[in-house]
């Protein structure tokens, strides 16, 4: 998805974010893009191009470090993986620490070297040691999501300062997002005279940084704060239309995919429909409160579900207060009573997902076949998920399929990616690379679903080359969304692979 381009590549480390309040880090929303790495010379010519290699065989380590660095890109040079890693190899073995960092990158997203985080990490400490504002940061970050590391907010709030005290500016906002997320700081941080002291620059051929972190994290944490929320939102849809893409997670839909209308509200229903709990959250919080459009608890209740079952358990907590509201249970039984297709779903989600037990679990399937019967689309997916799994009912794929079928031709793009899945899990497809492509276009509209079952094709090698490097990317942005399973996923691929080494050992987050 982060493409190189001409004198870039991304580090995509993680701020691992939970829509939960058993966060495994401190949130943010969407993945922030990071720095880019710059050669010295935009401009090269071929004696130029000879001089850097005369200078990189006679062991210069910046030489070898820019010519790695220009054979990766195709700058002066052909592009050639091998050549590159070979010659920042070269420059690392020297101890740069701009090549360290650098080599820290290609490891952590598997170019040109097998993935490895743990050896990317020793990489990005030993830059940070050096005082590269970068690998503080990077160091910062790993003690965040308790996947190479322990989750120890104190050593990156330390770290963050580090790199902040140079003028790094991602770690400065990093540091406001921390601070905002109730991080209370130690009393033994940094302090400003030391951050004072501290060197702005390490050498003059440390990455030039483009930072970008203009997305604002949301929280409606304060449910009874009306109008709060209702500025929130409207600050959010005000955004421009390619922030507020990356936020809904559409920042890699094509133009041919996008709605026609792209104000906020449209392309906030546009992700809802294609499966993003961010989406489904928000509109949520619009119904419950009368925000957007004329308030509608029962409709608040279906888009709360939606998101939970994507992920979200700030969803479910939302839900679980809308419950427990005054009028909420009067209104959703006389709404079910008049035949209302969304009540009659809601209800039944609401006890099959353990919310309720008001009614029995015959009653829940009764509910569940009258909203069929009414083309109630999330009823016709949770009857395939019911017969998928053989709850309430006995398993029968081809049943399941049958009623994702019937979603599908109503135009759910969480049926589609199901029935393309299932073909996958199954070997049952015909032609796989057909479901797969299906499954990418979908997430590129905002899937946090299908974002997930890319990461497992991409793990298995099903209908694509295997990549854990491109699993963990995708299970990695799944879970800064919230996506629970592609954490998991996430955590499993790391400890795969994990060195016995006392300080790689992880232990469970507490809540």
């Amino acid at each position: 998805m982060r493409k190189i381009i001409y004198l870039l590549f991304i580090l995509t480390l993680s701020i691992h974010a939970q829509d939960s309040t058993r966060s495994q880090a401190f949130k943010d929303n969407r993945p922030p893009k990071y720095p880019r790495i710059s050669a010295k010379y935009p401009s090269y010519s071929l004696i130029a191009g000879y001089l850097l290699m005369k200078e990189a065989n006679k062991g210069d380590p910046f030489a070898e470090h820019e010519l790695g660095i220009r054979y990766l890109i195709g700058s002066g040079f052909p592009a050639d993986t091998v050549k590159a890693i070979y010659w920042i190899r070269k420059a690392v073995d020297q101890n740069l620490p701009a090549a360290k960092f650098n080599y820290g990158i290609l490891l952590y997203n598997g170019i040109g070297v097998p993935w490895n985080p743990f050896e990317a990490y020793q990489n990005f400490r030993s830059a940070a040691n050096a005082g590269l504002p970068e690998g503080q940061f990077a160091v910062a970050l790993s003690y965040t999501d308790n996947l190479a590391l322990n989750r120890d907010l104190n050593k990156a709030y330390h770290n963050f300062k580090l790199s902040a005290a140079t003028g790094y500016k991602p770690a400065v906002e990093a540091l406001k997002q921390i601070l905002k997320n109730g991080f209370i700081p130690p009393t033994d941080s940094l302090s400003q005279n030391e951050s004072n002291d501290l060197p702005k620059r390490v050498d003059d051929t440390s990455p030039i940084i483009n930072p970008n972190w203009d997305i604002d994290f949301y929280d409606f944490e304060n449910k009874d704060n009306t109008s709060k929320n209702a500025k929130q939102i409207t600050e959010l849809l005000n955004k421009k239309p390619e922030e507020l893409k990356r936020y809904l997670g559409l920042d890699e839909i094509t133009p041919d995919q996008m709605p026609v209308d792209t104000s906020g509200i449209s392309l906030l229903k546009f992700a809802a429909q294609s499966g993003s709990p961010e989406a489904l959250l928000i509109l949520a919080r619009s119904y419950e409160d009368g925000v957007l459009t004329d308030k509608n608890t029962i409709l608040a209740a279906v888009d709360y579900l939606q998101a939970y079952r994507l992920g979200s358990y700030k969803a479910a907590q939302y839900l679980l207060n809308l419950l427990q509201s005054k009028d909420f249970a009067g209104h959703l039984k006389q709404k079910v009573t008049e035949g209302n297709p969304d009540a009659l779903y809601a209800w039944a989600a609401i006890s099959a997902l353990g919310f309720s037990s008001e009614i029995t679990n015959q009653q829940a399937l009764d509910f569940l076949k009258k909203a069929v019967d009414k083309k109630h689309i999330s009823s016709m997916i949770e009857m395939g998920l019911l017969y998928s799994s053989g709850k309430l009912v006995k398993k029968d794929p081809a049943k399941a399929y049958e009623y994702w079928n019937m979603a599908k031709q109503l135009g759910s793009k969480e049926a589609e990616v199901r029935i393309a899945l299932s073909h996958i899990v199954d070997s049952t497809a015909v032609n796989i690379s057909e479901d797969v492509k299906v499954i990418k276009q979908i997430a590129n509209s905002g899937s946090i679903f299908a974002e997930t079952a890319l990461g497992y094709c991409f793990e298995k090698g099903v209908g694509v080359k295997e990549s854990k490097a491109t699993a963990v990317k995708y299970y990695r942005e799944a879970a800064q969304r919230g996506n629970e399973a592609a954490y998991n996923s996430l955590k499993r691929l790391y400890d795969e692979i994990r060195p016995y080494d006392d300080e790689f050992k992880v232990y469970e987050a507490l809540d």
